[in-house]
């Protein structure tokens, strides 16, 4: 487990990334409540309430001594505007890894400024010795994301279950902290 409180913001050329705060909770519900962007993720939060759950558990979480369950926002510099989402869960030497975009501002890079974020965050400060991460299988965008990144397809299962007894088809990406520290910059 790692012993981190918090991990400090980041900025990408379009986003300051950092760990999730009580405010975060109504700019996460204006997306993360939409069809368009529900159809790709398992763990679904269907209604605002769900969503300010959600935010208030993570929340609460960052004053453990030891965590590891980290959950990030996205917000534009241009205006603070929250348009990302993204997690870090810890499993000793092994970090699972996941992202989600505003539908209205998918295709602008903002996913893939994250997903490097993410990414350099578990491998650089937590100390994952591997990454991985899953995909829905009709999640085209972010099975090209996962590779643009520098995640490598490890398996594909036909019939994941993502509750509710229903299943679905998920592409499992996955790279090691030697893989990434040999990647050009």
């Amino acid at each position: 487990m790692t012993t981190l409180l918090r991990l400090p913001p980041v900025e990408t050329p379009h986003l300051i990334v950092r760990e999730l705060e009580l405010r975060d909770a109504d700019d996460f519900s204006t997306y993360m409540t939409r069809s368009d962007y529900q159809r790709h993720i398992a763990v679904r939060l269907g209604t605002v309430q769900s969503i300010r759950n959600h935010v208030m558990r993570a929340v609460s979480r960052q004053s453990q001594k030891i965590r590891n369950a980290y959950v990030f926002a996205g917000e534009l510099k241009q205006n603070g505007l929250v348009v990302s989402d993204g997690f870090i869960i810890c499993h000793g030497h092994l970090g699972e890894v996941g992202w989600g975009v505003n539908p209205d501002f998918w295709r602008r890079g903002l996913g893939t400024e994250l997903g490097r974020i993410l990414i350099a965050q578990a491998l650089e400060r937590l100390e994952c010795k591997r990454v991985w991460c899953k995909v829905m299988g009709a999640n085209t965008a972010s099975r090209r994301l996962a590779h643009r990144i520098g995640l490598k397809s490890i398996k594909s299962h036909s019939d994941f279950p993502v509750g509710g007894g229903k299943t679905r088809s998920v592409e499992f990406f996955a790279l090691t902290a030697a893989e990434y520290f040999e990647q050009a910059y």
